[in-house]
Formats: structure tokens, C-alpha cells, sequence
């Protein structure tokens, strides 16, 4: 059974979160490991710098969270076969553009 539009669309938010929470996550604990190195390699504010680069890349991550958003809603289409408007590369029931199959797989 295919799931309705707002499943569809209530799966991909949840994965543009998850990623989101996990992307940050690791961000911060790569900026927390690279700490100590950064203040021998550049002095006492060397912690900082590297800190500030997490938060931008964070920022970064944050900014894209449409776009993780759009490629669950791509996959989800794909997986359940929905299939393009005539004429169009749109899906019929969730309205979002359809990934080629090539770059799913």
C-alpha cells in the first residue's frame, strides 16, 4: 500500500532532521577531537577557529535541510513507483520532481 502525501511528506522531513541531528553531531565532535591540534598548530585561539568553522559548516548543513528533504520525497517516489504527469518529469501524487532511476540505484 502506498502511503498518502502527507506520510510522504512526513517521512522525508523526519529524514532531513536525522540528518540534520547526526550531521551536526559529528561536526561538533570532529571540531571537539581536532581541538587540541588546532591549538598547538595556531596558539590559544586555535580552539576557537576551529569551533567557529563547526558552527558554519552547522549553518551550512541547516541551509540545505530542503534539499534532504526533496531527495527523500525523490527516493520515496521512486520506491513506490509513483509515476510522472504526462509530459512532465512531476510525480502525479506527491507533486515533486522525479529523480532518474540512474541515480538512485
Amino acid at each position: 500500500m502506498t502511503p498518502s502525501k502527507e506520510e510522504l511528506e512526513a517521512r522525508a522531513r523526519h529524514f532531513a532532521n536525522t540528518v540534520f541531528v547526526i550531521g551536526a553531531g559529528v561536526i561538533m565532535l570532529a571540531a571537539s577531537l581536532l581541538q587540541s591540534f588546532a591549538v598547538s598548530r595556531f596558539g590559544a585561539n586555535g580552539g576557537d577557529y576551529v569551533f567557529i568553522a563547526a558552527t558554519l559548516c552547522i549553518f551550512v548543513l541547516a541551509a540545505n535541510r530542503s534539499r534532504f528533504a526533496l531527495f527523500a520525497i525523490e527516493r520515496q517516489c521512486a520506491k513506490y513507483g509513483h509515476v510522472p504527469r504526462e509530459g512532465s518529469s512531476v510525480c502525479s501524487r506527491c507533486f515533486q520532481a522525479i529523480a532518474d532511476k540512474s541515480r538512485l540505484d
